[in-house]
């Protein structure tokens, strides 16, 4: 199997830098002893699919299999799986070219003149790239209506200690305060290792002169230590609670 391995958890940016995604596996199409392509393969450990892959799903895989073609002009035949585990079925994903569409759900991402009413949920907050400038997802999870979740968890933290070189850091919790994003400080402190993207992240937040809370995306819980890297977000607190214009 690994000789057929081009790639593992690598990530893929756009050419113009506004979308991004991580695949799991790149492994070479093998027919008759020969290359034939390229497999962008997923793994998954949700439900299979009883017939075939989810819209939600197809679109992921898709998304990755553009996003790789863009990146190799030069590529092989190129299509995408979803291999899931429970029942050990592998499911492919067909379908149009889904780039265009993906940056036209950037665009409407942008900031509006007045911040849109939070709506805090499971399913609205779980994949959500704005929870750094959203300050009723953070009193939703102080509320209890969010679950912190158990693998992956975002937060909001204060720098105790950082090491540039080893990426080892130590946090402060920082719960909040009301419901308008001021926070307060705690006695709980967790360590992380940051390697990767979330490393250069904080290197360039601690060689800038800003010193306030910070939001950690998508860090991997370890027994008492989180893990980020290219997966996570390492973003300045600043959210967004008036007009873009005040």
């Amino acid at each position: 199997m690994q000789k057929i391995i081009l790639a593992n958890e690598r990530t893929l940016v756009s050419e113009c830098g506004r979308l991004m995604g991580r695949l799991d596996l790149l492994i070479s199409d093998i027919q008759d002893g020969k290359s034939v392509g390229w497999i962008v393969a997923d793994l998954k450990t949700g439900n299979p699919p009883k017939v075939q892959l989810n819209e939600k799903v197809s679109r992921q895989l898709r998304f990755y299999r553009d996003l790789l073609k863009q990146n190799n002009p030069d590529h092989p035949p190129v299509h995408a799986e979803g291999w899931y585990s429970a029942n050990q079925t592998i499911h492919r994903a067909d379908g149009p070219p889904i780039l265009d569409e993906a940056l036209e759900a950037w665009e409407g991402m942008r900031p509006t003149e007045e911040p849109l009413q939070g709506t805090p949920s499971a399913s609205a907050c779980a994949f959500c790239e704005w929870k750094a400038w959203c300050p009723t997802w953070w009193a939703a999870r102080r509320d209890g209506e969010l679950a912190p979740g158990s693998r992956f968890r975002d937060e909001v933290v204060r720098l105790v200690r950082f090491d540039e070189e080893s990426g080892a850091t130590l946090f402060e919790r920082t719960p909040p305060v009301g419901d308008d994003g001021e926070l307060a400080g705690s006695d709980h402190r967790f360590g992380a290792i940051l390697r990767d993207q979330a490393l250069e992240q904080m290197r360039a937040n601690a060689s800038s002169d800003y010193d306030g809370p910070l939001f950690l995306g998508s860090a991997r819980v370890d027994g008492k230590i989180m893990h980020l890297g290219d997966w996570s977000e390492v973003l300045p607190w600043s959210l967004m609670v008036g007009s873009a214009g005040q």
